[in-house]
């Protein structure tokens, strides 16, 4: 048994309890492609409606971000075929149903760590008061469906850490060249 097996199986197995075995079932679904593809859409209808640009170009950047995120994320699973932990090892607390068969890298930390690391790297132009609180409220979330995806079950810990560096890359990226995709989309 390897490092990243025996920390999965500590995850996995030893830190389970009741409490737990709630919440992280209902926060790993929170970071998946799809609830975050949903929710910045929302946050950029909203913003339109509400004429809030500087909310507006977040989350198309937020949106970009994730996209590329998740592009690599296939890329990669389609690449490496990394059998996920539960079809690998025994004994595996499975907490929520899981289709794909390809574990590396995680797209739930991702495309988690993608949209967050967007709105901290541009949270200064959006919230005018209790900005520390928002940073910090978005880092445990980020972390949390980041573990959510060990305790599960469905990933193992190099998984969600290269899926989280994945996230947080395409977010750096997608950030620095903001303008440029703000002059092609031709968003003022």
């Amino acid at each position: 048994m390897n490092i990243n097996e025996a920390l999965f199986i500590y995850i996995n197995q030893f830190m389970q309890n009741q409490t737990l075995d709630v919440i992280m079932p209902t926060v790993t679904h929170f970071g998946g492609f799809v609830f975050l593809f949903l929710l910045v859409v929302a946050l950029l209808i909203f913003s339109v409606i509400t004429k809030r640009d500087t909310l507006k170009k977040v989350a198309i950047i937020a949106l970009v971000a994730l996209l590329v995120s998740d592009v690599i994320v296939l890329a990669l699973k389609n690449l490496v075929h990394e059998p996920r932990p539960f079809m690998a090892l025994e004994n595996v607390r499975l907490l929520v149903p899981e289709d794909d068969p390809n574990s590396f890298p995680s797209g739930h930390a991702a495309s988690t760590l993608a949209v967050v690391s967007v709105f901290l790297l541009n949270m200064e132009g959006l919230v005018k008061k209790h900005q520390i609180i928002i940073d910090i409220v978005l880092a445990i979330f980020a972390v949390l469906v980041v573990l959510s995806r060990v305790y599960c079950g469905v990933h193992y810990p190099d998984d969600v850490l290269i899926g989280a560096l994945i996230g947080i890359f395409g977010a750096f990226i997608v950030n620095r060249f903001k303008d440029r995709i703000f002059e092609f989309l031709r968003v003022v």
